[in-house]
Formats: structure tokens, C-alpha cells, sequence
């Protein structure tokens, strides 16, 4: 005869299996190219040290990775992203 503990081990099994199954339907992430916008003039050392991080970032997600040096105002940068 199943004791109680084993019943409610069965049912946490299923419960979590059931949960983990929209993750495993999901692509590949990131499934497309990273932009990197960079709010410094291009030239500078924090140019440079993006540039680098987006050399060693593509590298490592196995996507590139974009630098782009943003020309508008801050505040409009997360509307157009």
C-alpha cells in the first residue's frame, strides 16, 4: 500500500513536470542579434571597453552583438528599442 509521502511525491513530480514544459517549448535565447547602445560619444574609453564586452558577449551567446552610439536624447532610447 502507497504511504502518503509517496502519493504527494507523485503529484509534486507532475506538477512540476507540467511547469517546466512551456519552458522547453521555448526557442534558443537570444534568438536574434543584441543591440548594445552605447550613450557616450564614439572615441572614449567607455567606447572602447563596450566594444570589447559586445567582442567577448558575441563570443559567448553565439549571437552578435551590436554597438550602436545613440544619437537621441536618453529619454528616447527606450521607446525606440
Amino acid at each position: 500500500m502507497p504511504s502518503a509521502g509517496t502519493s504527494r511525491r507523485a503529484v509534486l513530480a507532475l506538477a512540476g513536470g507540467a511547469l517546466a514544459a512551456p519552458a522547453l517549448a521555448q526557442g534558443k535565447f537570444p534568438d536574434r542579434p543584441i543591440r548594445l547602445i552605447v550613450p557616450w560619444p564614439p572615441g572614449g574609453s567607455a567606447d572602447a571597453q563596450l566594444r570589447s564586452l559586445a567582442e567577448l558577449s558575441a563570443k559567448t551567446l553565439g549571437q552578435p552583438v551590436l554597438v550602436e552610439i545613440g544619437q537621441a536624447p536618453p529619454a528616447l532610447w527606450a521607446r525606440s528599442s
